[in-house]
């Protein structure tokens, strides 16, 4: 029973830290980690990472990358979809340039360099939300998120092709890349059709609370098993499973009993991930980081193109849809901040050795930095 005791003062110390932290207005989820590193084995040394742990982490990344779909909004991508697919693609693309090759000119080439590059191109939509909570119209709201939509789809796809770097073989990456968007492409059709034609499957799902709800678990780890069967990566199986149920929000219900059904899961389903799930993973985390063997240099480097690759290749498109500077800068900045799915990509590549634990622990700590620096600056922008 050593991983009880381990879990509760993980859950007490992580809730302590993420309480006084979102008091100051900075993410919980960096005073999750923080919990993990001084319970950890290179602090304190009362908690150790253990399978249970693991397996509970693993668990509780599936259902954030469920909620993460589920509370993806498909009618925000098309009223501002040029803009907003644009400004998300460009953000990974610019932020990716610039990261490889700054690590390319200070000796870190191949493999590793691609997958950091990878791994801090990502915008992390619930860090996005935070950010734009208080502050911001409705076009700006609406085209901050759709674009952190648009980098999700994509580190969803890169999820699935990352454990393929690890062998070196191009034809696994190409397998797994075509396989990907196979898949991608037969669930959202699926989820097209039920969603605009057979509307009936959402309205007898909505029946009964307690049935969507047991359903749409059942749903997200079959997808997730589905994926794991193809070779991929069962988090995008839990993806495209929350985006599966998650688009029963778009057709004409006037009894409007679906939107209220999947909102109350949606509430639920937050509440056991903000109060367990999340604190679990990101304390795990934080139990394999190794403070020792970060790098300034690195976390100096990494950080400052974490940031201008999102505000470089943000803003301009920003700019031009909402026709403003200032809102505009302030779009981009918002973009900078990173969250779980740079962590899991992170994880998977220390799994798979792609990168040891010093770069593991740097890249982390940036990740973590961008969650504070994003709101902050943010909100100093977006008042002027």
């Amino acid at each position: 029973m050593e991983y009880l005791r381990d879990l509760v003062l993980l859950l007490i110390l992580a809730k302590i830290f993420g309480l006084i932290l979102r008091n100051k207005g900075i993410h919980p989820i960096v005073g999750h980690v923080f919990a993990g590193i001084i319970l950890g084995r290179y602090i304190l040394g009362i908690v150790y990472p253990s399978k249970e742990l693991e397996t509970i982490a693993s668990v509780a990344l599936l259902l954030l990358l469920f909620y993460t779909g589920l509370t993806t909004d498909f009618r925000e991508l098309r009223r501002r979809s040029t803009h907003i697919i644009a400004m998300g693609v460009m953000g990974v693309v610019a932020t990716f340039t610039i990261t490889y090759l700054v690590l390319s000119s200070i000796g870190y080439t191949g493999l590793t360099a691609v997958f950091i590059a990878v791994a801090l191109s990502n915008t992390a939509t619930e860090t996005v939300a935070a950010t734009i909570a208080y502050a911001g119209g409705r076009e700006i709201r609406a085209l901050i998120v759709g674009a952190s939509f648009v980098d999700d789809i994509v580190a969803a796809f890169m999820i699935s092709i990352v454990a393929s770097l690890s062998t070196g073989s191009t034809t696994n990456i190409y397998y797994l890349s075509i396989a990907t968007t196979i898949y991608m492409a037969v669930v959202l059709a699926i989820s097209q059709v039920l969603a605009t034609k057979y509307t009936k499957f959402y309205k007898v799902l909505s029946r009964d609370y307690m049935t969507f709800a047991s359903i749409s678990l059942v749903i997200a780890f079959t997808l997730s098993l589905g994926a794991r069967m193809m070779g991929l990566s069962e988090l995008i199986g839990a993806y495209l499973a929350g985006l599966f149920i998650g688009r029963g929000r778009e057709f004409h219900d006037p009894l409007i009993r679906t939107r209220i059904v999947i909102s109350e899961f949606i509430d639920d389903l937050s509440i056991v991930l903000e109060v367990l799930l999340i604190p679990m993973f990101f304390t795990y985390i934080g139990l394999l980081i190794k403070p020792m063997e970060i790098s300034i240099t690195l976390y100096i480097l990494m950080l400052s193109t974490a940031v201008s690759g999102k505000i470089l290749g943000c803003t301009p498109i920003a700019i031009h849809s909402l026709k403003d500077k200032i809102k505009g800068l302030a779009a981009g900045i918002a973009m900078i901040g990173r969250g779980a799915l740079e962590t899991a990509l992170l994880k998977l590549g220390l799994d798979y050795g792609i990168i040891d634990t010093g770069i593991y622990s740097t890249v982390v700590l940036v990740a973590l930095t961008t969650t504070v620096l994003a709101p902050l600056l943010y909100s100093i922008v977006y008042r002027e």
